[in-house]
């Protein structure tokens, strides 16, 4: 696989994750996950395994974060495992109606699934 097919197949995954994250959709969110998938969030507790990470998206979108966006800097594949280097923006709205953005550092590590398509390994990010 060309590193060109594999940026447009991580384009495309962080599209759908984007979308399905700002639609309030968990369920969506977690299925680009490897059933072997480990989420490791920044400074907290990792969350392992398809139900615990269908959990933390459900609590994390519940949060009320809105505009989540990931813009991929560098993608790689070796085999069947690729990479992606990045950053994340996003935001929420306090009790008095102000907005804040926060913003961060990605990194996935994605494996390739027996139909060939990519799915989330580990997803750090801070």
């Amino acid at each position: 696989m060309q590193d060109n097919d594999i940026r447009n197949n991580i384009l495309d995954i962080n599209s759908r994750w984007d979308g399905a994250f700002n639609a309030k959709q968990p369920a969506a969110v977690a299925a680009l996950y490897d059933d072997a998938a480990t989420v490791l969030p920044a400074g907290a507790a990792q969350v392992s395994g398809g139900q615990a990470i269908l959990q933390f998206w459900t609590d994390t979108i519940a949060l009320g974060i809105i505009d989540h966006k990931i813009e991929l800097l560098e993608a790689g594949v070796d085999g069947n495992l690729a990479f992606q280097r990045g950053l994340w923006s996003a935001a929420m709205v306090d009790a008095q109606g102000q907005r804040q953005t926060f913003s961060g550092n990605l990194h996935v590590l994605y494996r390739r699934q027996a139909d060939g398509s990519w799915k989330a390994l580990t997803h750090i990010w801070n």
